[in-house]
């Protein structure tokens, strides 16, 4: 699900460059967009479940090395698409050409999350250490200062830019690194942690005002789009939350051993559906197609999911390569 409206915010991004921000059109990506902000944050909740899980800490050096490769890559192989798809013939200077471009970082935007990500495994031993001999006071007070000095100050801040209490946190110098490290965190408290019904309700409450909160915080409280539409905004954090623990729910609750190794099974090369999209919306638009052609109201979602089709066969494929497979496709 996290991976599916992660394709359609990169789509709805897509869709709104060169348009007037007074057209209908617009107006409609920008709203699938919010609809979908909540997805990355639920990525970065999915890896803080596997990565922290039981505390593991040991070989995080591996993490970040496997992290690095990865990176290298998915920004060689679009580099490499980039220049065949433009004409360019595969020959040793191409792929050359491709692999500078990878080691210099110029990778495909939709690929910028791998960077935090990898920010993420360099402080995992400490992260690992932590999440294994906190209590879950001291991990829910963690999760509630990342909530607040990343989420709700900079919304204070926009509304009271000179009071003293954005003064006094901006000497502290927290950056937006804390808003990550929550989300990282959150993924593994929800995992590991039993929420009861009580708290559980409040969070899907939390959720759908929270997606309000995104989509029409500027209209109602004040401020611009780009202050509720952060990927740390406080809308946007209570969504992915929400939905996090109601995918947990769902899979808790299932006692079909099948369903259950086909999500596993999935998981495995589910993240690789994502990175690789892009590739195919490059072969479209060599080909001269491109999703234009699909009605506004639609073009989101349904590009989005022939995206993601498209994509689990590659991405399959990828995840069954020797001993590096699943590492390029899982994340």
């Amino acid at each position: 699900a996290a991976v599916f409206c992660a394709i359609m915010l990169v789509l709805s991004q897509s869709a709104q460059q060169g348009l007037s921000v007074s057209s209908p059109s617009w107006g409609m990506f920008s709203l699938w967009e919010g609809v979908t902000r909540w997805s990355i944050p639920a990525l970065f909740m999915a890896w803080g479940m596997e990565d922290l899980e039981g505390g593991k800490s040991a070989g995080s050096w591996k993490k970040v090395l496997w992290g690095l490769g990865m990176l290298a890559f998915w920004a060689f192989l679009y580099a490499l698409a980039g220049y065949l798809l433009g004409g360019g013939t595969l020959s040793l200077g191409g792929l050359g050409a491709a692999l500078a471009a990878a080691l210099r970082g110029e990778v495909a935007s939709h690929l910028w999350l791998l960077f935090p990500l990898l920010g993420l495994r360099l402080v995992l031993p400490v992260l690992g250490r932590f999440a294994a001999g906190a209590s879950r006071g001291e991990i829910v007070y963690i999760l509630a200062l990342a909530f607040l000095l990343a989420g709700v100050l900079p919304i204070w801040t926009n509304f009271h830019p000179n009071h003293v209490l954005v003064t006094l946190t901006g000497r502290l110098e927290i950056h937006l690194v804390l808003g990550w490290v929550g989300y990282y965190l959150a993924g593994w408290f929800f995992s590991h942690y039993t929420i009861g019904r009580l708290e559980e309700l409040i969070l899907y409450v939390l959720g759908i005002l929270g997606l309000g909160l995104t989509l029409w915080g500027d209209r109602l409280v004040g401020g611009s789009r780009a202050l509720w539409y952060g990927y740390t905004a406080p809308g946007v954090a209570c969504t992915a939350a929400a939905v996090c623990v109601l995918l947990r729910y769902v899979l808790s609750v299932s006692q079909e051993r099948a369903r259950q190794s086909k999500v596993h099974h999935l998981g495995e090369f589910v993240v690789g559906v994502y990175l690789f999209h892009q590739i195919w919306v490059l072969v479209l638009q060599r080909l001269g197609v491109g999703l234009d052609w699909l009605p506004d109201l639609v073009r989101v979602p349904l590009g989005a999911l022939i995206l993601f089709l498209l994509s689990i066969p590659p991405a399959w494929l990828l995840s069954r390569l020797p001993a590096v497979g699943q590492r390029l496709t899982q994340g």
